[in-house]
């Protein structure tokens, strides 16, 4: 599991299925890829960074479609009772962060991606290949 998330107990009597970390991961990559979200890298930077293990990175054309990726993810995880730390950026829509703890979302608008360059500033981290 990502962590202990905010459960819904209810919800949680229903449920018998349990998600291990990869789960998860391809969960956000499912939602992201069913909203249109393109160039989806997932990334593993437990040996960079100490507040996140993996990075899920993509872009939407327009802050409208980011957001629509954004809440899809946040909806799709919700199903399994993993919600959020925090989101930030949403309201603007360039740059879309859902902190999920182990598992940082970061939902970009291409031209703030191209500045920002995650994917070069973690390029130590190792890609992480999740089967469709």
């Amino acid at each position: 599991m990502v962590k202990a998330p905010k459960v819904n107990r209810e919800r949680a009597a229903r449920t018998e299925t349990e998600l291990t970390l990869i789960d998860v991961l391809q969960v956000a990559r499912q939602a992201a890829e069913a909203k249109k979200a393109e160039h989806i890298l997932v990334l593993n930077v437990s040996e960079q960074a100490n507040f996140a293990d993996y990075f899920l990175i993509c872009s939407a054309q327009t802050e409208l479609h980011a957001q629509a990726i954004a809440d899809h993810t946040v909806s799709e995880l919700a199903r399994y009772d993993i919600i959020p730390d925090g989101l930030a950026g949403y309201q603007h829509g360039d740059w879309i962060l859902i902190d999920y703890g182990l598992l940082m979302v970061h939902v970009f608008l291409p031209r703030t991606r191209e500045f920002y360059r995650l994917e070069e500033l973690w390029a130590a981290a190792q890609e992480v290949e999740l089967k469709d």
